[in-house]
């Protein structure tokens, strides 16, 4: 009997440990996704330049270029504060324009096919 006293215990202990790191995990934030169209046409190695040079950056954790599509997608980091003009930016000085421009919170926002986003008639940039 108390060794069942014992286990109970143990396992209310295991359970209670468990359940803090999932809150602590869960306050550092969720990773943010973004996603537009690429105005220009691509091929496979200008996408993987491009893929390369976005994710060297800092809070970037995957970067995405599809070129049959001419679509984009990352995803960033819960720390990670990059804007749309940083984006515009970065793609302006690779010699593209981008339009569509979608960002969200992974696993809570949906995210856009790259086959509607190929066919947005989004302005530049917007």
């Amino acid at each position: 009997m108390h060794l069942t006293q014992t286990l109970k215990s143990i396992l209310f202990i295991l359970i209670s440990v468990l359940m803090m790191s999932f809150v602590n995990s869960s306050d550092q934030g969720s990773n943010s996704f973004v996603q537009f169209r690429i105005l220009s046409p691509l091929n496979a190695e200008s996408a993987q330049k491009i893929d390369e040079k976005i994710g060297s950056k800092s809070g970037i954790i995957e970067s995405r270029s599809d070129y049959v599509t001419s679509t984009y997608f990352c995803l960033l980091s819960p720390e990670s504060e990059y804007t749309k003009d940083d984006f515009v930016s970065w793609f302006a000085k690779m010699g593209y324009e981008i339009a569509c421009y979608s960002r969200g919170i992974q696993n809570v926002d949906p995210m856009v096919s790259p086959h509607v986003l190929k066919d947005c008639e989004d302005v530049k940039g917007e």
